[in-house]
């Protein structure tokens, strides 16, 4: 007669051993069914893994910035516009109401297209537009000044940064109404043609 063989004790006096011919316990080992192995594996009841990082998209140009572009832009516009516009009236020795206006809608055309649909484009460009009209008219009578003979040999450069004082006085003497208002549409123009682009 034999005697009952008895259970064997977990291995090294382990509570948690598995006794023979019992499956192991817990949560399964190793990547799960499709998953590569190495692949980061989630805690059960951890809900969804963390999304991969991908990188930021370049962000457009604040409007700020873009409003310092076109204000650069306009003046860079008046500047070159208001010489053109004084070599105009110096040589042909009259105000040329076209061109003021030319002028205006050259300053608005470039500040709106550089800076958009920003309201203060339009204001910025009939500002500039001002300021590049009554600039343009000195140029004129410093070209005239310089085509004199007790000038000869001088460009109206040298005259409007040599004698800025009386040709500005000069100015004032013949400052009338179809002057202002040569320069109000200049300004006029420029807020125009700048609203109208930036909308665009």
């Amino acid at each position: 007669m034999t005697q009952p063989t008895p259970p064997q004790q977990p291995a090294q006096n382990n509570p948690y051993a598995a006794a023979p011919g019992v499956p192991p316990q817990g949560p399964p080992q190793g990547a799960p069914y499709g998953a590569p192995e190495g692949a980061p594996q989630a805690y059960p009841g951890a809900g969804p893994a963390a999304p991969s990082y991908t990188a930021p998209a370049i962000p457009a140009l604040p409007s700020g910035g873009k409003l310092a572009l076109g204000a650069v832009a306009a003046l860079v516009t008046g500047l070159v516009a208001a010489v053109i516009y004084g070599m105009i009236m110096g040589k042909a020795e009259v105000e040329v109401g076209y061109a003021a206006v030319g002028v205006g809608a050259l300053v608005g055309l470039v500040s709106g297209k550089v800076a958009g649909g920003n309201p203060v484009t339009a204001i910025i460009g009939a500002i500039v537009s001002l300021g590049a009209v009554y600039l343009g008219q000195l140029i004129g009578y410093s070209v005239s000044a310089a085509d004199q003979t007790t000038l000869l040999g001088a460009n109206f450069f040298e005259v409007l940064t040599g004698n800025f004082g009386i040709i500005q006085e000069v100015w004032s003497e013949n400052l009338d109404l179809l002057t202002i208002a040569f320069i109000a549409f200049g300004g006029f123009a420029a807020f125009s043609v700048a609203k109208k682009f930036g909308d665009d």
